[in-house]
């Protein structure tokens, strides 16, 4: 199929290609508004870089997921058609441009505040089904039956369904498709680690994502269902992958700071928003953004102590926190220290956080090859397959969760604070 391609500049990924009918959907005004999200909320307020937004990460991902389909595609065995090949790099382009479009300002910091029961990913639903995106989609899927046949069309109900993992008719191919968006070897995952890194001015999101993709495959079950692969050279490119992943989230999306502020907004946004909740409504959502969460914090500054905090960089300082991965004997200390602060200088004087929790990956480490949650590794010399549970000692003992737990004090009383808990430690000692 012959496209119209533009061409946009990306810091990350050099020049990223987009076809006509894409950049129709980018230059939509529900698209458009992610260049107003910013892609790691608060954390401007500490790396002062991570000004990037959602609009280039999904650019990214785009990018990312039609490389490592080409990939994997001339990896593996041959069991794809070419128009089934055109199709699915189509769906998966769509899936990836748009996964993000439902986000709330600031991103994930901001989801407490959704209405009951409702989450980031319903929105991008809604906006795919209910806006003009809806009918770029239809054209799209147009073209793919006039080129191929009605069994080629593309509609917003497929693109949501796919990614939502609600496959139709069970179709094991398209449970392959949703692998590149969902999963431990994702596209999302590939983009931001590597945007993120980038923005914040750090290293520790670096791997070889050229590598990783290059090592892309496809392994084939009894039964022909397919899965998305690595081939046996890809194993420390994988691994790097993943310590990527582990060390931002200790390093940068868990930084003190940066979830001090977290807390903030959400306590700013409950007192802001009319009921303490985003609308429901598209229309009235999508007029949301981080422009104007920033300016009704202005407008806040003097009756709200949070948004007084957040527009004029008022921080809490830590007094106190347990360590990456703490065992129960660190959180029954952690828990009386606590309590010391709380007794002594009151409990308003601080803030609590124990939710900077996150597995440093949901592989299983204890699988067989046919477990779907499993990364199968191919080894074509030897012709023997195994897991990346199996082969990676780095990957099989990374298997405690990361649970951070800090008490943040007033600036009034943080230096009395610390000097409690010392004097505390040393009568122990």
């Amino acid at each position: 199929m012959f496209y119209m391609i533009d061409k946009y500049r990306d810091p990350v990924h050099g020049f990223i290609e987009v076809r006509s009918l894409e950049n129709e959907i980018i230059n939509s005004m529900p698209f458009q508004r992610l260049r107003n999200i910013k892609q790691l909320a608060m954390t401007y307020l500490v790396f002062h870089g991570a000004e990037h937004t959602r609009f280039g990460h999904s650019l990214g991902v785009m990018h990312l997921v039609s490389n490592a389909f080409r990939s994997a595609i001339s990896n593996g065995p041959e069991f794809l058609s070419k128009e089934k090949k055109d199709w699915y790099e189509q769906i998966l382009r769509l899936i990836a441009l748009l996964h993000d479009i439902g986000h709330a300002p600031f991103s994930h910091a901001s989801e407490s505040v959704f209405p009951d029961g409702t989450e980031h990913e319903d929105y991008t639903e809604k906006i795919i089904k209910e806006t003009c995106i809806a009918d770029i989609i239809s054209k799209i899927g147009t073209e793919y039956k006039a080129k191929y046949g009605k069994e080629y069309d593309i509609t917003p109900e497929l693109i949501c369904d796919i990614y939502m993992r609600r496959i139709p008719g069970e179709n094991s191919e398209f449970v392959f498709l949703s692998s590149f968006m969902d999963g431990e070897l994702d596209c999302d995952k590939m983009d931001y680690l590597l945007r993120d890194s980038l923005y914040c001015g750090v290293n520790y999101g670096k791997y070889d994502v050229q590598r990783l993709i290059s090592c892309l495959t496809v392994y084939r079950e009894e039964g022909g269902s397919s899965r998305l692969a690595v081939k046996y050279g890809g194993v420390q490119a994988f691994e790097e992958f993943v310590l990527a992943r582990y060390f931002m989230f200790v390093q940068v999306y868990f930084h003190r700071t940066r979830r001090y502020f977290d807390i903030m907004l959400k306590s700013a946004l409950e007192k802001i928003l009319d009921n303490g909740k985003y609308p429901e409504n598209i229309e009235e959502y999508l007029s949301w953004d981080d422009c104007k969460v920033i300016e009704l914090m202005k407008e806040k500054c003097d009756s709200i102590k949070e948004c007084d905090n957040i527009v004029n960089r008022k921080v809490y300082a830590m007094v106190l926190d347990t360590k990456t991965h703490p065992e129960e004997a660190d959180k029954r200390e952690f828990r009386m220290m606590r309590n010391i602060l709380y007794e002594k200088f009151g409990r308003n004087n601080f803030i609590e956080d124990q939710s900077a929790d996150k597995m440093p990956h949901k592989i299983p480490i204890r699988t067989a090859i046919d477990d779907e949650k499993a990364i199968v590794i191919i080894n074509e010399r030897t012709g023997k397959n195994t897991t990346i549970s199996e082969e990676s000692q780095i990957i099989s003992s990374l298997t405690n969760k990361i649970n951070i737990q800090r008490i943040y004090a007033n600036k009034e009383y943080s230096m009395e604070a610390e000097d409690c808990i010392r004097s505390t430690y040393k009568d122990i000692i």
